[in-house]
């Protein structure tokens, strides 16, 4: 197919109907009146607000943004949840700022509360200049309305490609970064290939050039591959979170579909466990599936331990040299449980270095602990020590409690 019908269709697939459209609207618009009508300030926020969501195949969201004046205020939130007609199941959600979401079937409304600011600077919290955020995607998108359809297919094809949202156990694109990347490079395909080429990215040129960009934002901000400067923020990395992992592969994928359009690249594949085992069996590697549990009920909290585990034990393997060919690791952002699958070329012995051979006590202590197995190389001394994928897991897995998760070899 032709890239402009792959696009078309796509976009067919992606966009809510005006009947969707209406019936969210009006379910968050009875809420967010019985807020009111015990005085709390409150709209839809979001994506939704913006007009850039998508068709998801699980539950749509809505984001409902309940505006306090004083953060001590926040608290008549709850009390307030708790007096009213929900149109659903309430439920809190704990994190930097607790949050509530109420579960209408068809929609889940996420009810959050923000501080009214009118400098980001002084924002309390991350999520009070969501409410700048709005405004500018809106501003940028009524010069522009094609751009909402732009951004939908970003999100769709980053989705897909699992390299949609900041969270830590993603470490993708957040939807705001990826509206404002799509704008700023004037349309979806324009991204794909416009992001290869830039790692500074200043919409409101804040900032006279890049240098002046890496010198005056917070350093452990920009670790990451791509920095992109906040237009409602100058001093904020919007791509924080993406790491160099997730965006090489969001690259290979650009490329491979730019190279070849196809639907494809807009549906989420699920991993492919017999190809993993395949790959294993004709590298003569061992491979393991391993399911990571844990009881922290927040999604972002639970993926994040379980993929901190799942990362430990990556670099565990890597330090007792142990080769990793192939990792994936799948927790579908909700629930208990994830599932990481690796493939590893697996090596019985090591070499471990010791002290400096002029070190001449540390030298006769290391002789004596490791007896036969100590050796000279390279002005070290060293030693072989046995090892195993097995000795390494059970090693890691000692940590698994205090880490928060429960661990299996399935």
């Amino acid at each position: 197919m032709k890239l402009k019908e792959v696009l078309t269709e796509e976009l067919e697939e992606i966009s809510l109907s005006a009947s969707e459209i209406a019936s969210f609207r009006k379910i968050s618009n009875v809420f967010i009146t019985s807020l009111k009508s015990k005085g709390l300030k409150a709209f839809i926020g979001g994506s939704f607000a913006k007009g850039t969501a998508i068709k998801k195949k699980e539950r749509q969201d809505v984001d409902i943004f309940v505006v306090f004046d004083f953060s001590k205020d926040i608290l008549k939130l709850g009390e307030v949840l708790g007096k009213i007609k929900l149109p659903g199941k309430l439920k809190v959600v704990h994190g930097s700022r607790d949050y509530f979401q109420v579960d209408c079937g068809d929609v889940l409304l996420e009810v959050i509360p923000v501080l009214k600011n009118t400098n980001p600077n002084l924002a309390e919290n991350v999520t009070d200049v969501s409410l700048s955020h709005v405004k500018y995607i809106l501003g940028e998108i009524k010069k522009s309305p094609s751009m909402a359809d732009e951004i939908r297919l970003a999100k769709a094809f980053c989705k897909a490609q699992r390299c949609y949202g900041a969270e830590s156990y993603i470490h993708g694109f957040s939807g705001y970064s990826l509206e404002i990347l799509v704008i700023y490079f004037k349309g979806f395909v324009k991204f794909l290939k416009g992001i290869q080429k830039k790692s500074v990215i200043d919409p409101e040129n804040y900032f006279k050039n890049s240098s002046e960009v890496m010198r005056e934002i917070n350093r452990s901000k920009l670790q990451g591959p791509i920095v992109l400067v906040d237009p409602t923020h100058k001093y904020r990395n919007v791509c924080a979170g993406l790491n160099s992992e997730t965006f090489d592969e969001f690259v290979k994928s650009a490329n491979s579909f730019l190279k070849k359009p196809s639907s494809k690249y807009f549906e989420l594949k699920e991993i492919d466990v017999l190809e993993l085992k395949r790959f294993s069996n004709k590298h003569d590697a061992v491979f393991l599936e391993l399911e990571i549990k844990t009881n922290r009920r927040e999604p972002n909290i639970a993926g994040s331990k379980m993929k901190k585990f799942f990362d430990f034990f990556v670099e565990e393997l890597g330090r007792r040299k142990q080769k990793v060919l192939k990792k994936e690791f799948n927790y579908s952002g909700s629930g208990l449980k994830s599932k990481g699958y690796l493939v590893i070329e697996e090596h019985k012995k090591i070499e471990i270095r010791g002290p400096s051979v002029k070190l001449k006590d540390a030298v006769v202590s290391f002789r004596k602990a490791k007896g036969r197995n100590a050796f000279k190389k390279k002005g070290y001394w060293w030693f072989k020590d046995k090892t195993s994928v097995k000795e390494t897991f059970e090693r890691v897995n000692k940590f698994a409690k205090e880490m928060d998760v429960g661990v299996r070899v399935v």
